[in-house]
């Protein structure tokens, strides 16, 4: 497994930087999408006539028949067959090691572009070369999926305006984190941070990408201007919920200075008791619980390696990375409705109360 710290088999930063064509390489992750893939592409591929791009479609071993349908539709998408499913990271870890762009669009195939959504992503890219940039993603409704995410400080993350109107945000801003539903980065910043950390599998890559970038002194910005609408049913499993949790701790772990992690213990005991209760809703979620308690001190010294790395790259310190992180919980997109409001509205003060002051 390739580690998401060392340089990708891609030539070095100087030759990126002075690449023109093409100027931007697409990577969709494809694991049984055929559905998806047909509403995505043609919102896609007529944005080519306004940006030079290629297309890499990463077939993850589904068993769809998309490799077939796009080889006999769309003959100018490069495919990739991966002989394994090794996940979001992984897939998109197999298309960037080919791509030749300048610059990556890791892009899911539940979305749909709007008509001039890669020229005005790539016109905010141009203006700010070294930034990692999100667009505004909607639901199908009209409403905000996300611009951008934020975290709570003991690493819950929740989409950045979540349900509220699509006008809501319309400037250019630094955001804390990106979403990887639609995540544009610069090919020679990926070089020098590493790509998405396999270990991970699904869930948290982008935060954790997000923060290795910002903690390397790279600016995340959200461009509202680009429009994507996001076909994604907000839904929890015990296996969604044992990779949530797991990579949510692996990011601090990861990404924060042992100092830091020691001031976080009080807060962080809250969240794990919170967690816990949660998982009282099956067995399955309570055995997630186990797994990754288990998982963790199984791989304690690889932790300690791949945190040591991350740090070598550090240009600012925690408590600007973390400035600005959430006292909330995203206990409406757990549960929703007024419980999930009165859970919220408990747990803030709480968390006001123990958040190192460093964070504030």
């Amino acid at each position: 497994m390739r580690s998401p710290l060392n340089p990708l088999p891609l030539s070095n930063p100087a030759a990126v930087a002075i690449q023109t064509k093409p100027e931007l390489s697409i990577i969709l992750v494809s694991y049984d999408s055929l559905a998806d893939l047909k509403r995505c592409l043609p919102t896609l591929l007529p944005q080519a006539e306004t940006v030079s791009m290629e297309l890499i479609v990463v077939d993850n071993h589904g068993r769809d028949g998309v490799a077939d349908w796009i080889t006999a539709e769309y003959p100018s998408v490069r495919l990739l067959s991966n002989p394994t499913n090794s996940g979001y990271a992984g897939g998109n870890n197999l298309g960037l090691s080919q791509a030749s762009g300048q610059r990556v669009l890791f892009l899911n195939p539940d979305t749909e572009l709007a008509p001039d959504c890669l020229d005005r992503l790539m016109t905010t890219a141009r203006r700010h070369p070294t930034a990692l940039i999100t667009p505004k993603l909607l639901k199908p409704d009209g409403r905000i999926n996300a611009c951008g995410n934020e975290m709570n400080y003991t690493g819950l993350t929740t989409c950045r305006g979540l349900d509220q109107p699509a006008a809501t945000f319309t400037a250019l801003e630094p955001v804390p984190l990106l979403s990887g539903a639609a995540l544009l980065a610069p090919r020679a910043v990926l070089q020098l941070i590493g790509a998405f950390n396999e270990t991970y599998f699904m869930y948290f890559e982008d935060t954790e990408l997000s923060m290795r970038a910002r903690l390397a002194g790279f600016e995340l910005l959200c461009e509202p201007a680009a429009v994507i609408t996001h076909y994604y049913t907000l839904g929890m499993s015990a296996s969604k919920f044992y990779y949530l949790e797991r990579n949510r701790l692996l990011t601090l772990l990861h990404i924060l200075s042992r100092k830091s992690c020691r001031q976080l213990v009080p807060a962080l005991a809250v969240t794990e008791l919170l967690m816990w209760l949660y998982a009282l809703k099956g067995w399955g979620y309570l055995r997630a619980r186990f797994r990754t308690y288990g998982y963790l001190l199984r791989h304690r010294e690889a932790i300690r390696a791949h945190h040591r790395a991350i740090q070598t790259t550090r240009r600012i310190t925690d408590a600007q990375l973390m400035k600005g992180s959430l006292t909330d919980l995203p206990f409406g997109q757990l549960m929703g409705g007024s419980i999930g409001r009165f859970c919220t509205a408990i747990a803030r003060p709480v968390y006001a109360l123990l958040r190192p002051r460093s964070f504030s």
